[in-house]
């Protein structure tokens, strides 16, 4: 599971949505998840490939838990691809702060 962590806390869910959208390209679909206790998005490429990211503000900081989603041996291949795209496009994407 790939965490990114970057400085700040005042971007919203809306921004992280588009930033990602805009990094990843139109082959993927990035949306909230209607969930009140957490903040979490949805990346999807397709059936089998998607990711889920957890955003966690604290102290300063917010942090990205990208989890690969599927079962047993989907998942393993879903954390070794789409998670991994999914850190590295918060990490490259602007406005979201820096790494």
């Amino acid at each position: 599971m790939p965490t990114v962590t970057t400085q700040g806390t005042n971007v919203d869910t809306e921004q992280i949505v588009s930033a990602l959208q805009a990094q990843l390209g139109d082959k993927y679909q990035v949306f909230a998840k209607d969930n009140p206790n957490r903040e979490v998005l949805s990346v999807k490429q397709s059936t089998l490939s998607f990711a889920s990211v957890h955003v966690v503000r604290e102290d300063g900081v917010t942090k990205y838990h990208v989890h690969g989603g599927g079962l047993v041996i989907g998942r393993l291949v879903n954390e070794l691809g789409i998670a991994r795209k999914v850190a590295d496009a918060i990490k490259s994407a602007p406005g979201l702060g820096s790494a």
